[in-house]
């Protein structure tokens, strides 16, 4: 009966989330930021209204496995082997060098233990997943801004998901490496072999996408089941789950191009519908707002450091970009730092692995996921604030709108008029 009670209240709060956050003028707040919220509010350590049981908490894995899964699903394989790719991962680099500078100056721990690392690791990272709904709603997932953004955010989950599992394993760094690479591989091999069997013209292929559109929705199925298998294999490598979610989010992108609208639109509803909601209510409930209270220069240090550790880096990697025909604004250069600086189920994840590990308090861990729920809530604010001041110089190739318009010369017209009289 409690885990039924706990249930209803988190399927209120996260039905409630988003008419709030239609009904605040400009879309102010975030939904995951409400979603955060109503968990502090109806959890253990507000109203009591929801318990934290094992049903609930698994229903919380999905929800984040589910959030990496649509966020490997939006990776461009392209981009991040492009200049903006190498941009960004050289800016992820430098904010992970900084992290510890930091953290050496501020958590007086040594650098190479547990608590040390997850903080480091908490700093460099982009809530991809939690941007998405975010541009979306802005319409800018699609300009040279949005794409930008998008490359950073890959690289700023990716990257913190592969130091987690290397870096907060419970085995040896090399032999982290090693089970990484057997993963890895494993990843590719399933990637390969359905490729494979699209090339071959197997019928099974065939059937998945006859099947689509009705009761069996075979596409939906294939992508849970690949979703599932990938997790689990990395929590039997001791990984973090988040590492097999993101993973099996970009193989489906790979396997099925065409598809993608309908999937989208499948998977957006299986996932924020129901899975992704629960996920940041359960985490808000794990939040205890009298152990942030007691330490409120923690809360505000670390959000002046996500500035100072990622934004900068990604706002001096952008100088001199030219993703259109003419190079970012000082303006859009700043939404860029802003909206990558956006942090969230990365620390929510991070600190999860450090305080199930011992080398987290409880306290400290509430203070990293509310400084990341505040990051939501600020920075694509203060992004917005800067789009409204500045000109924007979106000028993107592949839109028809965007297009400089053909040299039209008196003779290329007489020769054009002539073809047409022929």
């Amino acid at each position: 009966m409690e885990v039924f009670t706990s249930l209803l209240a988190i399927s209120v709060c996260s039905l409630a989330a988003p008419l709030i956050a239609h009904i605040v003028p400009h879309r102010v707040i975030p939904e995951a930021v409400l979603l955060l919220a109503f968990g502090i509010a109806i959890g253990p350590h507000g109203l009591g209204w929801a318990h934290l049981s094992g049903e609930i908490e698994m229903l919380s894995e999905l929800g984040i496995a589910f959030l990496f899964l649509l966020a490997g699903y939006e990776v461009d394989l392209g981009d991040l082997r492009s200049g903006h790719g190498v941009r960004a991962s050289v800016a992820w680099l430098v904010s992970f060098g900084l992290a510890f500078v930091v953290v050496g100056l501020t958590l007086h721990k040594p650098l190479n233990s547990m608590e040390a690392i997850a903080v480091a690791i908490a700093m460099t990272s982009t809530a991809l997943g939690t941007l998405l709904p975010i541009l979306k709603e802005r319409g800018i997932n699609n300009t040279a801004v949005g794409r930008i953004v998008m490359t950073h955010g890959t690289i700023g989950e990716l990257f913190p998901i592969i130091a987690i599992a290397v870096l907060l394993s419970s085995t040896s760094i090399a032999s982290s490496l090693g089970v990484l690479l057997v993963f890895v591989l494993t990843a590719t091999l399933l990637f390969i072999i359905p490729k494979q069997a699209r090339r071959w013209g197997l019928k099974i292929v065939g059937l998945i996408h006859l099947k689509a559109e009705g009761t069996a929705q075979a596409t939906v199925r294939v992508t849970v089941v690949l979703l599932v298998a990938l997790t689990t294999l990395a929590v039997q490598f001791e990984l973090d789950l988040v590492l097999g979610a993101f993973a099996a989010g970009i193989i489906v992108r790979q396997l099925l191009p065409s598809g993608r609208h309908e999937l989208d639109q499948k998977l957006d509803g299986l996932a924020y519908g129901f899975f992704i909601p629960l996920f940041f209510v359960v985490s808000g409930m794990g939040i205890n707002i009298s152990a942030v209270a007691g330490q409120p220069q923690a809360l505000l240090m670390f959000l002046v450091a996500l500035l100072l550790v990622r934004g900068i880096p990604v706002f001096v990697s952008t100088r001199g970009q030219r993703p259109g025909y003419h190079p970012l604004t000082l303006g859009e250069r700043a939404r860029i730092g802003l909206y990558s600086t956006t942090a969230l189920p990365i620390i929510v994840a991070v600190t999860h692995v450090a305080v199930g590990s011992n080398a987290m308090s409880t306290s400290t861990q509430s203070v990293l996921i509310l400084a990341g729920a505040c990051s939501v809530l600020l920075m694509p604010a203060l992004a917005a604030i800067t789009q409204a001041k500045t000109p924007t110089s979106d000028m993107d190739p592949d839109d028809p709108e965007d297009r400089e318009p053909p040299l039209i010369t008196p003779d290329a017209t007489k020769n054009e008029d002539t073809t047409e009289t022929r």
